[in-house]
C-alpha cells in the first residue's frame, strides 16, 4: 500500500487456532485476562434516588449504565464495590416534614405513601410561589433534623424506610444489585471532622455572611460552600465525607460517579476540594451522561411532572406480550408472559446502552420499545436461533470434534473474525466506560451470524468436516452474544 503502511493477513490456521482455543474453554470466551497485579478495588456509585419521590424513568439512566459498567469491571477482573448513595438529607426533607404538618394526612399517607409525598411536596412549591416565607420554615424543619429533633426525626426515618422499600423493588426488577446503600445521612456524623480540619489548615475559610466555602483555583468557577450561613451543610460537606469513606474504609483506588452531565461543574469543584482536602489517595471520575428530553421540555419533581418509571417497565412488558401473541406463538402462557418480561426490559435497556451516553437521550415510547433493527430483541432472537440448531444437532447426533475444514467460505471466516473481537470490545467499552461500544459489537456478530446461516447450510452442509466447523462457530457466536448481553444486564430467552 505504499511507504508508511504495515499490511496484515489473517491465515486460516490462525483464525482457527483462535476460534478453538476459545471453544476449548467456553467459560472464559472473549474475556480479557487481567493481570491480577494491576487489580484493584473499585468503588461505583449509580442510580441513588432521592426518598420520599416515586422513581421517574429518568432514574433509568444512572441505574442500567452503572449497573453495565460494574459488570464489565468485574469481567475484567476488578473487585468493585457497588455503593447506592440515595438522597435522604437536605433541605427538601424540612420542606416535606413542613407539608406534612401543615397539610398531610397520615392515614391516608400510609395507604398510598410515595405517590401521597410526592404531592405533599408538589404543593409545597406551589404554595411556597405564594408565600416566599415557607421556604424559610422548611430551612428550618431541616435544621432541627441536624439537630436530631425527635419528632422530625422520627417522621425522616419512616419515609426514608419506605421509599427505600418501594426502590428495592425496582432495583430487584431492573437485576441492579448494591454491597452498601451509604445514603446522605451515613454521612451526617462524619462531616464536623472534616469541617474543622479544613479550617485548621486552612483549605476552607469563611465566605460572605459567615458561610464557609474553598475557593477553586479559576478564579471563574465559583467556590464550594461546604456550611451555609445558618449553619446547615450541603451535598458538597456530605459528599467530602463520602469521598474520605471511600478512601479510607473501603480501601478503593478509584471512586466512579455515574450522575447526569448537569453535574459536571459540581463534580469538578468537589474534586478539587477533596485535593485540597488531602484526600489524594483514592482517584475520583465523574462519569457523565446526558438527560433524558421529553416532548413537552424537561422533567420537574417539584411541578409533578413525573413519568414514572414502574410505568414505563409495565408498558414495555405489555407491547413485549402484544408482539408475542401478534406472532401467534405456540409458547405456553407463562412463558409468553416470561419472555415478555425479558424482551421488554430488554429492549428499554439496550435502547439507553447502545447510545452514546454523552448525548442526551429522547422520551420516545416507539424507539423505546422498539423491537426492529439494532434492538434487544433481535440480539435475543439470534441467540435463540443459536439454540434452536445446538438442539437439532444434539438430537441428530452429529458431532462438533472434528477438525476445522481447511477451507472456510467467506461468512464463516467473517463470523469467525467477528467473534474473535469480542475480548477487544469489553476492554474498549470498560476501559472508556461506554457500553454502546458493546452494543455495537453485539449488533455486528447478530448480523455476522445471521449473512453465516442465511447463505450457509448448517446441519446438512456437504461434509462432515463442514457441519462440525459451522456448528463451532454456531456455539461460539450463541456463547458471545449471550455474554454480551449479560454484561449489559439483558437477559437471554432459550426459545421465543
Amino acid at each position: 500500500a505504499g511507504p508508511g503502511f504495515l499490511n496484515f493477513r489473517i491465515t486460516t490456521p490462525s483464525l482457527e487456532a483462535g476460534l478453538m482455543a476459545q471453544i476449548g474453554d467456553p467459560d472464559r470466551l472473549g474475556l480479557p485476562q487481567l493481570d491480577q497485579s494491576e487489580a484493584k478495588t473499585i468503588v461505583i456509585d449509580f442510580s441513588a434516588p432521592n426518598i420520599a419521590k416515586p422513581m421517574g424513568v429518568h432514574h433509568l439512566l444512572s441505574t442500567i449504565i452503572g449497573q453495565a459498567i460494574n459488570n464489565l469491571l468485574k469481567t475484567c477482573g476488578y473487585k468493585v464495590i457497588r455503593d447506592n448513595y440515595v438522597g435522604d438529607w437536605g433541605t427538601q426533607y424540612g420542606k416535606l416534614t413542613v407539608a406534612i404538618q401543615k397539610w398531610g394526612d397520615m392515614e391516608k399517607i400510609k395507604k398510598n405513601p410515595i405517590p401521597e409525598l410526592l404531592n405533599l411536596y408538589v404543593k409545597f412549591h406551589d404554595q411556597a410561589e405564594k408565600d416566599p416565607g415557607l421556604e424559610d420554615q422548611g430551612r428550618a424543619a431541616f435544621k432541627k433534623l441536624e439537630e436530631k429533633d425527635l419528632e422530625i426525626t422520627k417522621l425522616w426515618q419512616w419515609i426514608r424506610e419506605i421509599s427505600l422499600e418501594e426502590c428495592q423493588k425496582l432495583w430487584a426488577r431492573l437485576g441492579a444489585e448494591f454491597d452498601c446503600i451509604n445514603s446522605e445521612s451515613f454521612y451526617e456524623d462524619k462531616m464536623q471532622p472534616i469541617i474543622a480540619e479544613g479550617l485548621k489548615t486552612g483549605v476552607i475559610t469563611e465566605g460572605q455572611e459567615g458561610a464557609l466555602i474553598i475557593e477553586m483555583d479559576d478564579p471563574n468557577k465559583p467556590p464550594a460552600i461546604i456550611r451555609k450561613k445558618d449553619g446547615a451543610t450541603l451535598y458538597a460537606t456530605r459528599d467530602l465525607a463520602r469521598v474520605k469513606y471511600w478512601q479510607d474504609e473501603l480501601k478503593g483506588s478509584l471512586g466512579i460517579n455515574v450522575v447526569d452531565i448537569a453535574q459536571k461543574l459540581y463534580f469538578e469543584q468537589l474534586f478539587e476540594a477533596a485535593h485540597k482536602m488531602g484526600f489524594t489517595k483514592m482517584q475520583q471520575v465523574h462519569i457523565d451522561f446526558g438527560r433524558m428530553e421529553f416532548p413537552e421540555g424537561g422533567m420537574s419533581t417539584r411541578k409533578g411532572k413525573v413519568i414514572l418509571l414502574e410505568e414505563v417497565l409495565d408498558e414495555a412488558e405489555k407491547q413485549a406480550l402484544k408482539k408475542i401473541k401478534d406472532h401467534s406463538s405456540e409458547l405456553p402462557e407463562d412463558e409468553q408472559k416470561e419472555l415478555a418480561r425479558k424482551l421488554g426490559l430488554g429492549a428499554i435497556k439496550y435502547n439507553v446502552l447502545s447510545q452514546s451516553r454523552n448525548k442526551n437521550y429522547s422520551f420516545d415510547w416507539d424507539q423505546m420499545l422498539s423491537f426492529e433493527g439494532n434492538s434487544a430483541p433481535y440480539l435475543q432472537y439470534a441467540y435463540t436461533r443459536t439454540q434452536s440448531i445446538l438442539r437439532k444437532a444434539a438430537e441428530a447426533g452429529l458431532k462438533t470434534d472434528l477438525a476445522v475444514t481447511a477451507s472456510l467460505a467467506v461468512e464463516e471466516k467473517e463470523l469467525l473474525k467477528k467473534l474473535l473481537e469480542f475480548e477487544e470490545a469489553i476492554q474498549r467499552s470498560t476501559e472508556e466506560y461506554k457500553p454502546n461500544l458493546l452494543c455495537s459489537y453485539l449488533f455486528e456478530t447478530a448480523q455476522a451470524f445471521s449473512t453465516f446461516y442465511n447463505n450457509l447450510r448448517v446441519l446438512d452442509a456437504e461434509t462432515a468436516e463442514s457441519i462440525s466447523t459451522r456448528l463451532k462457530l454456531v456455539e461460539a457466536a450463541g456463547t458471545v452474544l449471550k455474554k454480551g448481553l449479560g454484561l449489559l444486564g439483558i437477559e437471554v430467552p432459550e426459545r421465543m
